[in-house]
């Protein structure tokens, strides 16, 4: 096993080194693959002997915690790591295959600092408005989205904008990814009974200056966490759809009354991530050791940011489509999503596929 101990090291190192968050190893007929998930696309790493699969998930599945004996379902656990020059949490994640069973990875960073809002590719315009929101008294501001779309730091960055030791914090999540300084952090866990909503009726009875409800899910979560906006708080939270507009309407879908919304929805930030364009290749166009090749370097985000204000409530209460919001913002001036990717290949940050992969079609 020391031999597969200090496999795993490497592989955790050189993981971070790349960058990569998430480590994909996988059984294979005749041996085991190994991928690493870097600037959100997978990348072949190595493959080894088939005979390393078994201990190299024994290993693992004793780290975090897991049932060794347990071949047929699917297993969740962790395991803190502590590397050369970082600690790691590491979430793992198993799943029988028909060669074997596969283990994912998540590599979460300790140490990860959550930087400025220019930082994270807000344009000055679209800073100066999200601090302006960040100062209301009380209100609903929500971050939207794909999967992996940056939402979690997003809202962890606009936390930093805010914290201070005069501020009650509490942020309910699903799993706690980050451990961040002064923000009182709550794992929820629907098993045992503790659910976004449950969590957040609870965080109520805490003298609560800000509320982090990690999403909205569903009805029952929206109209607590609106509550918690009508009566003083800041709520932030995060909802997996397309855009600004769409956020809108999914909330109307979830149930929520238009004037629920109208009285207590301050703004919505709706995000995409996009690669960098290495700076070495651009240069010298050819192989580059910070990229490996793949020409781009790091991700940023692209962002359109909405202020939700009176023009936009007779909309909202005669529960107009996406498509109609989208349209009547169009009409104002708005720059959506797909102005701000445009800019940002202009710019020569990214390129036009990336453009294309996160392009928004304006249909419902």
């Amino acid at each position: 096993m020391s031999d597969v101990s200090s496999y795993l090291s490497f592989l955790l190192e050189e993981a971070v080194r790349r960058r990569a968050s998430d480590v994909h190893i996988e059984p294979l007929p005749d041996r085991i693959g190994i991928r690493l998930r870097i600037d959100g696309f997978l990348v072949p790493f190595e493959q080894k002997e088939e005979c390393w699969g078994p201990p190299l998930v024994s290993k693992l599945k004793l780290l975090a915690g897991l049932d060794i004996g347990e071949r047929r379902l699917p297993q969740d656990g962790g395991f803190m790591y502590r590397g050369e020059q970082t600690e790691m949490d590491i979430r793992v994640s198993t799943l029988p295959l028909i060669y074997g069973e596969k283990i994912v990875l998540r590599i979460l960073n300790r140490q990860l600092t959550f930087d400025s809002l220019p930082s994270l590719g807000l344009d000055p315009q679209q800073t100066n408005i999200v601090r302006k929101m960040l100062q209301a008294s009380g209100g609903l501001l929500l971050a939207t989205g794909p999967t992996g779309s940056g939402k979690t730091t997003t809202l962890y960055t606009l936390l930093q904008e805010i914290s201070s030791q005069e501020q009650n914090i509490i942020a309910l999540e699903d799993p706690v990814e980050y451990h961040v300084p002064g923000i009182n952090q709550v794992q929820v866990n629907p098993k045992s009974g503790l659910t976004f909503s449950t969590g957040l009726r609870a965080s109520l009875r805490q003298d609560p200056d800000v509320i982090l409800v990690g999403e909205i899910r569903d009805r029952e979560t929206a109209e607590i966490a609106i509550k918690a906006a009508l009566t003083g708080h800041l709520v932030l939270s995060s909802l997996h759809c397309n855009d600004c507009a769409s956020a809108i309407t999914r909330l109307l879908d979830m149930g929520v009354e238009p004037y629920l919304i109208t009285s207590s929805l301050v703004g919505v930030i709706a995000q995409r991530l996009v690669r960098q364009v290495c700076p070495c290749s651009r240069e010298t166009q050819s192989y580059c050791s910070s990229c490996h090749g793949m020409g781009y370097f790091g991700r940023q985000a692209v962002y359109e940011v909405l202020t939700v204000q009176d023009e936009l409530y007779p909309l909202v209460m005669k529960r107009a489509s996406s498509l109609e919001i989208r349209e009547f913002l169009r009409s104002k001036g708005f720059s959506n999503l797909n102005d701000k990717l445009k800019e940002k290949v202009r710019q020569g940050i990214t390129t036009i596929s990336e453009y294309r992969r996160a392009w928004i079609a304006d249909v419902e």
